[in-house]
């Protein structure tokens, strides 16, 4: 390789790096002021985002942005909404979280999906986007490996974990 191909090769390289950690410091919350209207919206990253419970038609809005998989983490029959999710060419998965008894079984289910959608843009509700937070920041410690610190500042964005969340996460970090 010659020196000018070489001098080239650094400088991409160089430039690949700044514009990946550009989007690591990107303040989604701030990207779309249609997202604002969402319940407890929030944008992790910009391959995830969380919120509370989603209108029907705010599923057409999830699409534009490139999301591909939808994860509900309220109990009951959902056949409706997974039926409007699935017509925009989104996937749909259900996990039934008790607001009062989430179970390690529960995260466990959560972090197997989110390992296998990869890289793809996945968008995670519950009711008031309580839960979802919550499950966003055990995934992030602890299969992304972003300090606990740094994750919990983006889940005390939402809402404080009451006792029962909050010996719910205890029991899932340790």
């Amino acid at each position: 390789m010659s020196r000018i191909n070489k001098f080239l090769f650094a400088i991409s390289l160089s430039l690949f790096s700044l514009v990946s950690l550009a989007d690591d410091l990107i303040d989604y919350s701030k990207l779309d002021s249609k997202f604002k209207n969402l319940t407890n919206f929030h944008f992790v990253s910009k391959d995830l985002a969380s919120s509370g419970y989603l209108k029907m038609e705010e599923y057409q809005l999830i699409k534009q942005y490139g999301f591909k998989h939808v994860i509900n983490l309220i109990p009951g029959d959902q056949k409706e909404e997974k039926h409007i999710v699935e017509s925009h060419g989104l996937s749909y998965e259900q996990i039934q979280v008790d607001w009062s008894e989430p179970s390690l079984e529960n995260f466990e289910t959560f972090s197997k999906l989110m390992k296998s959608y990869g890289k793809e843009k996945v968008y995670v509700h519950c009711q008031a986007n309580y839960r979802a937070s919550t499950f966003v920041f055990l995934h992030r410690v602890l299969n992304l490996g972003i300090e606990k610190d740094t994750a919990k500042k983006d889940l005390l964005k939402i809402w404080t974990p009451n006792t029962t969340w909050q010996d719910f996460i205890d029991k899932v970090l340790f």
